[in-house]
């Protein structure tokens, strides 16, 4: 049997396609949909879009860096460290 890819989307360097076996595209052929990387290697094959793109989604998420995922590593506390006062007077050693 042979298999025929028909462009669906494409995100970022990755595509998804609808596999079917005819060369015609028509929705009634399509078994499948598979995740292409931009060389042309198949990734991942789902027998929905919807799986198809959750794959996807969940792999360019991996593939971000720890920083980019979670904007608060990023961004400084605002708040600040409680201060420990001590009954000591400036100037004066603890024994």
């Amino acid at each position: 049997m042979n298999e025929y890819r028909h462009h669906v989307l494409t995100r970022g360097r990755y595509q998804i396609v609808a596999l079917t076996p005819d060369e015609r595209y028509e929705d009634d052929d399509i078994y499948a949909y598979a995740v292409m990387s931009s060389s042309g290697v198949k990734l991942r094959q789902e027998l929905t879009l919807s799986d198809a793109r959750n794959w996807l989604e969940d792999r360019i998420e991996r593939e971000r860096p720890q920083q980019e995922r979670s904007p608060r590593a990023r961004e400084p506390s605002s708040e600040a460290a409680p201060v420990l006062s001590s009954l000591l007077r400036p100037g004066r050693k603890k024994r």
